[in-house]
């Protein structure tokens, strides 16, 4: 697997809409530039020993929202790392600010249609939209994103990521990422 060379690069945050691919490209983005990857939501359920799930299930999205800003609070002093974030976390409290003041926020976009295919097909493993039909999901997708789209339309920089369906897909789009960030420590 080789060694990773730390660079005290700042820390390089993903947002977008759920299913948009910010896990899958992220990786691909962390391995392209010899970085650690973090996927808040998986952070969230090993500090907290829960599914996400079951966290708004059980304390609310309110309480949720607050666990997501605490580690948002202790990722955004991690440098060398992509950080994949859950889709509403650029949403709230001041945390595009946090991102924005501690790394360079990327902004992973689709169109509804595209959203709404990847979001169908996953649906299950999806909590805002699991047991759905087709419509229902593309109503949410609709509705969400446009309350979405000011924070989300605040990152340092915009990538499409429509079409990120195959392989060749997450490489091109991850090695665009790479050749847009900054390389200043």
């Amino acid at each position: 697997m080789g060694f990773f060379i730390l660079t005290d690069m700042k820390p390089i945050f993903l947002i977008g809409f759920p299913a948009v691919g910010k896990t899958t490209i992220g990786k691909k983005v962390a391995e392209l530039l010899n970085l650690r990857f973090i996927d808040t939501d998986g952070y969230l359920q090993f500090k907290y020993h829960n599914t996400i799930s079951d966290m708004i299930s059980t304390c609310g999205i309110d309480k949720f929202r607050k666990r997501e800003k605490v580690i948002l609070l202790e990722l955004a002093l991690v440098q060398d790392a992509v950080i994949a974030t859950g889709g509403g976390l650029a949403c709230h409290d001041d945390n595009m600010q946090t991102m924005k003041a501690r790394g360079t926020v990327v902004y992973l976009r689709a169109s509804e249609e595209a959203l709404t295919e990847r979001l169908y097909q996953y649906r299950d493993e999806r909590p805002a939209v699991e047991g759905l039909d087709k419509e229902g999901v593309r109503q949410y997708v609709q509705e969400t994103l446009q309350q979405r789209l000011p924070y989300y339309e605040q990152a340092d920089i915009t990538v499409d990521a429509e079409t990120v369906t195959t392989d060749a897909d997450i490489e091109r789009v991850a090695a665009e990422i790479a050749r847009l960030i900054p390389r200043e420590a």
